[in-house]
């Protein structure tokens, strides 16, 4: 009978402690947005997913039909926030920049240029 011994596993991932203790916790990252008068936000997950969402009275008072496309209109920009996010973690990880574009991800300035286009000005 053969005995094969493995290693001890040392509790670490298999990025080891270093990239682990050094690297930003991409998990957890949620992306937010708001309108310019804070009436309205949403918040996604690094995949996209809506994870939150904030409605004052204010906005409840505008009527349903305004404050559906204006959910509408903040979540799609949330959304892109968060494949921003995504950018910028394959580029902190060191992808290579024709992968990240194969992607299509939205650069900062593209974002920014999205955020004005919808608000007039950056609100961030």
């Amino acid at each position: 009978m053969t005995t094969t011994h493995l290693p001890e596993s040392d509790g670490l991932d298999d990025y080891g402690e270093e990239a682990v203790a050094a690297g930003p916790d991409w998990w957890s990252d949620t992306h937010e947005v708001f309108n310019p008068d804070h009436t309205v936000g949403v918040a996604c997950a690094r995949d996209g997913e809506v994870v939150g969402l904030h409605i004052t009275d204010d906005a409840r008072d505008n009527g349903d039909a305004w404050l559906a496309a204006e959910i509408l209109r903040i979540a799609r920009l949330a959304h892109a926030k968060s494949r921003l996010g995504l950018r910028k973690e394959m580029e902190y990880k060191g992808t290579r920049p024709y992968t990240i574009d194969s992607f299509d991800l939205p650069t900062e300035a593209s974002y920014r240029a999205m955020e004005e286009a919808e608000f007039g000005k950056p609100t961030s």
